[in-house]
């Protein structure tokens, strides 16, 4: 494996759908594309065709193991962070 390949990372790109069930909020992330960052800086987004987005994406380490509320605390962290 080169260098290039070994410096690679891999992210999973998730939008956050927001509903109430029982009464209560929830939320549920789902995976809707993937990313690589590029040798040269910045990112490589991939998109699966037929999917169309809106709103904010959530750009995580591919295979996070974080749970649901660990989603969302590092979501809307960052929302605030950046005044979204």
């Amino acid at each position: 494996m080169s260098n290039k390949q070994k410096s690679t990372q891999r992210f999973d790109l998730l939008l956050f759908e927001s509903f109430e069930f029982k009464g209560q909020k929830r939320h549920k992330a789902h995976r809707v594309g993937a990313a690589t960052s590029s040798p040269k800086g910045g990112f490589v987004i991939y998109i699966p065709t037929g999917i169309s987005l809106t709103g904010r994406l959530m750009m995580i380490p591919e295979k996070t193991p974080l749970n649901e509320v660990d989603l969302l605390e590092a979501y809307h962290s960052a929302a605030d962070e950046f005044g979204l």
